[in-house]
């Protein structure tokens, strides 16, 4: 028998996770962030494509056909056979322009790897959290349930069965009753949020052997002395630096690239010949011009947006600091001044039951008590959610 109970403790142990055990396991291995990283690779590529000349043009030219003697290639001076080839130079730091470009969409989709981990991240423990709540709310609802149906009973073992009692019986049973249905939910929506658990990590989740507790609450200044490491933040920080790296190409773009095209001429009656031509596009339409204007008006663009978010993103993190320090407060209340009364109040009310108290003030008292625990419940676990989302905000897994 205590070899049993020893291998029951131990697989119960197994099964236990923590919160950040979840993250770490869901991070190896969750495809959302798998397909960032596939992305990530094939970036390496992308700036070697960067630094690639344009492709040679091959030609090859018979010119002057007779359609009176199709093979006949000399019966004129000029018929000749050439083969030519153009190759495009790209103008002096293109190639650099371009490396910019791409190494600065490497940076963003890094920052877009981390941001889609942070989220990940947060999902996971949002829902770890709202689990550990439901399991917290149906194991007191379990609790009160026992004890008003033991109350239930010492009142109909020792009180007379008049008609008042009577009816004030029928009233604990319905109030019973609806405890029972409010449990039956909650072990529906815990059922629920263990399934998308189990997506998020990408496997079955047993027990989660994290508290639900308030911890110390750090200063405001130390979640704002981070939001510079707020991955949308850094995203859209990236996204400037991609638009200012294109505004230096497409200025660089404005300076035609030259070509040289060179040709070998071939004729039946007379000596080969080469030639050499060097050109380049002119550009007479403006077109430089307004891409430029473009890339500049993106730019200011870009810029304006992460100060917009950089705004928002401190607007954020203090109201969610304040739901931090109400959620404490309120906790504090709870525990510290509404359960004690309530729990002295409950004592007497069920030690009145066995001296012929009426049903009624008991039952009241206990759904009061009821409701301030699970209000309790609550507001650890909405506090616990929120310090995730501060933690999110500042780039924190």
């Amino acid at each position: 028998m205590r070899t049993i109970l020893s291998i029951l403790l131990l697989v119960n142990l197994v099964q236990a996770q923590s919160i950040s055990r979840l993250v770490e396991q869901s991070l190896k291995k969750h495809p959302s962030l798998q397909t960032i990283k596939h992305r990530l690779t094939a970036m390496d590529e992308r700036i070697l494509k960067s630094q690639k000349w344009q492709n040679p043009d091959l030609s090859f030219t018979v010119n002057n056909i007779q359609f009176s003697d199709l093979s006949n290639r000399s019966l004129e001076p000029m018929q000749y056979e050439a083969l030519n080839v153009t190759q495009k130079f790209p103008w002096f730091g293109k190639l650099k322009a371009r490396k910019d470009v791409e190494e600065a969409r490497k940076h963003l989709l890094l920052n877009s790897y981390d941001a889609a981990k942070v989220a990940l991240a947060l999902q996971i423990k949002i829902t770890s959290y709202t689990v550990k709540e439901l399991e917290a709310r149906i194991y007191i609802l379990r609790k009160y349930i026992q004890l008003a149906k033991q109350n239930i009973k010492l009142y109909t073992d020792t009180i007379a069965t008049d008609s008042m009692s009577h009816a004030e019986s029928i009233t604990a049973e319905l109030s019973l009753s609806k405890i029972e249905v409010r449990m039956e939910r909650y072990s529906a929506l815990l059922k629920a949020q263990k399934e998308k658990l189990a997506y998020l990590v990408q496997s079955k989740v047993g027990k989660i052997d994290d508290r639900l507790y308030i911890s110390r609450l750090p200063s405001l200044k130390h979640y704002l002395s981070k939001m510079s490491n707020n991955p949308t933040y850094r995203m859209k920080d990236s996204k400037q630096k991609i638009a200012a790296a294109n505004k230096a190409l497409v200025d660089l773009e404005a300076t035609p690239d030259p070509y040289v095209k060179m040709g070998y001429f071939h004729r039946n009656d007379f000596e080969d010949y080469a030639s050499v031509t060097v050109g380049f596009a002119v550009p007479i339409y403006g077109t430089e011009t307004l891409n430029s204007e473009i890339a500049r008006k993106e730019r200011l663009s870009a810029r304006s947006d992460l100060l917009d978010y950089r705004s928002l993103l401190e607007s954020e993190i203090r109201s969610n600091y304040a739901r931090l320090k109400e959620a404490s407060r309120i906790y504090f209340i709870i525990q510290e001044k509404s359960l004690p009364q309530l729990s002295h109040m409950l004592e007497l009310s069920s030690a009145a039951i066995e001296k012929g108290a009426d049903l009624f003030t008991y039952t009241n008292i206990l759904e009061q008590k009821l409701s301030l625990e699970e209000e309790s419940i609550a507001v650890v676990a909405e506090y616990l959610r929120t310090k995730a989302k501060l933690k999110a905000l500042t780039g924190e897994i």
